[in-house]
């Protein structure tokens, strides 16, 4: 399984109901795409204590097949380098993915830290531990937790998916406002 991220700021002053309405109309169109785990529309915003205004999707990738259609075909990627220009990609190989309770219709915020690895440890000797305690973590709001590693930096995400509200004054984490969660076949 994969995870990846790009995020598109966007100016303080900008209008971000025209996010919302591009997910309204056009966020449906990844539901049922294949090799799709989930699809969080998410958005960050100045004006609900964001540090700046952002759209920034997250995706859990069943299989690289599904997460290459998606890169490369229509719907998909294209259609972000067409509105905002080509924004890098971040992803990582997903640990662990735990479902929760509340189901993705529900999920309402998406919070994201990343732990560093220790210096020179092996990844085998140390992963659990950080991921552990995070995923053991599940309340009845989590829609789902993901532990994911970043192999070029070595550092570990922890991301989860929830039905609470958003608190994007939280300076631990990057927090965001879930729009639309698309899941795939």
């Amino acid at each position: 399984m994969y995870a990846m991220q790009y995020q598109v700021g966007l100016p303080a002053d900008y209008d971000m109901e025209i996010i919302r309405e591009r997910v309204r109309t056009k966020g449906s169109l990844l539901d049922g795409f294949a090799g799709l785990e989930f699809k969080a529309y998410l958005i960050q915003e100045k004006a609900q204590g964001a540090p700046r205004n952002a759209y920034a999707p997250f995706y859990v990738w069943r299989d690289i097949d599904g997460m290459r259609s998606f890169c490369w075909g229509e719907p998909g990627y294209s259609s972000i380098v067409r509105d905002f220009g080509r924004q890098p990609i971040q992803d990582w190989t997903v640990h662990t993915l735990v479902g929760g309770p509340a189901d993705y219709s529900q999920a309402r915020s998406l919070s994201m830290r990343s732990v560093p690895l220790p210096l020179g440890a092996a990844p085998v000797d140390c992963l659990d531990a950080i991921t552990e305690q995070f995923l053991a973590g599940v309340s009845e709001s989590t829609v789902a937790l993901v532990s994911a590693v970043d192999v070029t930096t070595w550092n570990v995400v922890l991301v989860e998916l929830s039905s609470d509200p958003a608190d994007q004054n939280d300076a631990d984490s990057a927090n965001y406002e879930v729009l639309h969660v698309s899941t795939g076949v």
